[in-house]
């Protein structure tokens, strides 16, 4: 985690990963003999980038949370 960020900063970080993973992914499967190699490579790419974004920028703390007692 890259600790509390502010909502511009990720959604850049998310769109930096998706879009580094999907041109990683179509550039490897660029190199096999598949016609449609190029495809599938971007769409895995594409998830695992929003997998690393998501991985990123979610919070692991576990805090607390308030709760409310109704008494009768």
């Amino acid at each position: 985690m890259l600790g509390p960020l502010p909502q511009l900063h990720r959604w850049l970080l998310l769109t930096t990963a998706l879009v580094v993973g999907l041109a990683s992914g179509a550039w490897i499967a660029h190199f096999t003999v598949l016609p449609v190699a190029a495809t599938v490579g971007a769409a895995f790419g594409a998830l695992a980038g929003v997998l690393l974004g998501y991985v990123l920028v979610h919070d692991w703390s576990h805090r607390p949370r308030p709760v409310r007692v109704h008494r009768h």
